[in-house]
């Protein structure tokens, strides 16, 4: 079976439903059909996020990117009245004097909303201690605290239910979607075909004529890859670049009674919910999970953590045991014998080379790859950007009305240094 659209996106995360949407929100008059191999939309790596979000970045490009995906969510579920699961309960990075993330943290002060909290309510609040058993951190180089610093235009979302909001917006703008169809490859033909054996030449322009599934073959005039890990090898084949590397995250749910009463111990706001809290040692983080009365424990880990993907990765009890739960007892009383009552395993699509999102265009196609582990907490920003890639614009505005010039994130003449605060 042969289907022809105008536009084609291959995958249904938040970065391909927001683009989609964008698309389809600046050219109504498009066909516009959105391709998934899993059965509905939101089911790849958006569903196994912490779901956490923060405008707390080092570079320009990703505070643009986050900030203004941020105020478009706030607007979705206060004006629009569309529930998101969204708290602005804050991140809390807890950080020794002098330190490179407490002078960095202290820069940022200067440009987002970052406060900086005492020691003493940390620990009396979250029972989390600054002073360690000196064996110990001497064994496991663990260190404490001197103070934390609190943004506050920061919190948790549920991503199953943005990636809700999305899908039904474009439904409503009469996007397709066709689920259960696994993309196997892009075929490349000549821009002027002479119809001879072995085209296309390699003097011959070239777009992207065709894509292979298990349901037949579909056409367009455009395809926008958005599919996250699974980019490069969707594009090996053609010689383009998905610039993204994949490396596996994995999240492990906990509780016990003192970490339920830990849940709601607020710092500094009035969500009724503890900070999502990053320790001061190693990056492990805490993610509170109200609605399932459980808090959400993991850590991007490099050295060791190697680049391998699988189809169905597993989350693993020994890391968990052996790692993270001896940092945890370690800052805190309240870890010792917790339930593991659940774990799941995703991947980062890495860009390695600035951990910041590609979005750039080659021949017919618009690629979006490398998000670094924040695609939903810039997820409409990214969208937008993309949009305006496919439509072959050079600035763009996003929600908060930023202009927001799209070569930045392309790979031509990208202008974006290392982000440094990836967790």
């Amino acid at each position: 079976m042969n289907q022809k659209f105008d536009v084609i996106v291959i995958g249904a995360g938040i970065s391909g439903l927001s683009t989609a949407m964008h698309v389809k929100e600046e050219n109504p008059d498009l066909s516009i059909v959105v391709l998934d191999k899993q059965h509905t939309y939101g089911q790849g790596n958006t569903g196994k996020s912490a779901a956490g979000y923060r405008d707390i970045f080092k570079t320009e490009v990703n505070r643009k990117l986050a900030s203004s995906s941020i105020e478009f969510f706030k607007s979705i579920q206060k004006s629009k009245g569309f529930d998101i699961g969204m708290h602005s309960s804050g991140y809390l990075f807890l950080v020794r004097d002098q330190s490179p993330m407490d002078l960095m943290l202290n820069d940022l002060s200067r440009i987002t909303k970052i406060e900086s909290v005492d020691k003493d309510e940390i620990r009396d609040s979250l029972n989390i201690s600054y002073d360690l058993d000196p064996e110990q951190s001497k064994l496991m180089n663990l260190q404490g605290y001197d103070k934390g610093y609190l943004g506050k235009n920061c919190g948790i979302i549920e991503p199953e239910l943005v990636a809700d909001y999305y899908y039904k917006e474009c439904v409503r703008r009469g996007i397709q979607f066709n689920f259960g169809v696994t993309v196997s490859g892009l075929s490349l033909v000549p821009v002027n075909p002479l119809d001879y054996p072995g085209e296309p030449f390699i003097w011959q322009d070239k777009k992207i004529g065709s894509i292979g599934t298990n349901k037949g073959t579909y056409q367009a005039d455009e395809y926008i890859m958005a599919a996250d890990v699974y980019t490069t090898g969707l594009l090996d084949k053609t010689g383009i670049d998905g610039h993204e590397r994949p490396k596996k995250r994995q999240v492990f749910q906990i509780t016990n009674e003192k970490i339920r009463s830990m849940l709601t111990r607020e710092i500094h706001t009035n969500e009724g919910i503890m900070p999502f809290t990053i320790l001061p040692s190693h990056g492990v983080f805490l993610r509170p999970a109200p609605k399932f009365h459980s808090m959400w424990i993991g850590v991007a880990d490099d050295l060791a953590r190697d680049f391998s993907f699988s189809e169905d990765p597993q989350a693993e009890h020994d890391f968990y045991e052996n790692s993270i739960y001896q940092i945890l007892t370690a800052y805190s009383g309240n870890f010792e014998n917790a339930e593991l009552t659940g774990s799941w395993a995703g991947y980062y699509s890495y860009n390695t080379a600035d951990m910041t999102p590609n979005i750039f265009r080659e021949v017919n196609l618009t690629v979006i790859s490398g998000t670094s582990g924040s695609g939903i907490m810039k997820g409409d920003a990214i969208g937008r950007v993309a949009s305006a890639v496919y439509s072959g614009k050079d600035k763009v505005k996003l929600y908060n009305n930023i202009e927001f010039n799209v070569a930045d994130v392309g790979v031509n003449h990208r202008n974006v240094k290392m982000e440094q605060l990836i967790l």
